[in-house]
């Protein structure tokens, strides 16, 4: 059965955020027009490796660790990442008596964590509002998983092309190339609307070439943002 070609795949949870930060390093790393700025954030990705030849699940499996866990649970062997705080928790007592013990375990560990980073824990206002890691998406900002990732497939194939004038044409070669891979394949919303023959020639609205522009313009930023050290950065997506 083919994949509906409206159906934006969904794209959530810490593991996707990363590998769109992945992939828009590698966008940082193969444009000459960033090639100073990526010199100067050469030591903060020093971690990450050489990812220019890499794809994510494998550099993923080898660097995970780097970012932790985003959420509660449940794990069958222990993780050595340093963000994380491994707990065992009786089955057989109330759920109060467990919150409130890992409510003191996990204060405590926080505290301790910000010690070793050398953050003046009198200064704190709130430990949760602090950043533990430096590979940390950008705290308070909403991420819109399937908005960033065509984003991330458009600016792609706009670096890839050579930076080309963001027209028709442009635009017919992303629904091709994006509705044509082996998997996934769907169109772009903002591309849903099929070109309308003028004069002879398909065109697409204004509206469309503004917006697919727009995008262009938001995945630059991004680019932007990542040779700073921060995915997306403070980004209106």
């Amino acid at each position: 059965m083919p994949t509906n070609p409206y159906k934006i795949p969904e794209v959530k949870g810490n593991k996707q955020s990363v590998r769109m930060w992945f992939e828009f390093y590698k966008f940082c790393l193969m444009d000459k027009d960033f090639k100073k700025q990526v010199k100067e954030c050469a030591d903060f990705y020093k971690e990450w490796g050489d990812i220019r030849d890499l794809k994510f699940d494998d550099w993923w499996r080898e660097k995970k660790y780097l970012f932790g866990l985003s959420q509660v649970e449940e794990i069958k062997t222990i993780k050595k990442y340093p963000n994380t705080l491994n707990v065992g928790i009786p089955l057989n007592q109330p759920i109060s008596k467990t919150i409130q013990q890992i409510r003191q375990l996990v204060g405590d560990k926080q505290t301790e964590r910000l010690v070793e980073l050398g953050i003046d824990v009198s200064k704190v206002k709130s430990k949760s509002n602090v950043s533990f890691s430096k590979f940390e998406v950008t705290r308070g900002v909403e991420i819109r998983g399937s908005t960033l990732y065509q984003i991330q497939l458009m600016y792609g194939i706009w670096l890839d092309l050579g930076k080309p004038a963001i027209n028709t044409d442009f635009c017919i070669k992303v629904v091709d190339r994006i509705s044509n891979r082996k998997r996934a394949k769907w169109i772009p919303y903002l591309l849903q609307i099929e070109p309308q023959e003028i004069r002879g020639k398909l065109e697409y609205s204004e509206e469309q070439l503004r917006q697919v522009r727009r995008y262009i313009n938001k995945g630059e930023k991004i680019c932007q943002s990542v040779c700073k050290g921060t995915f997306p950065g403070r980004n209106n997506l």
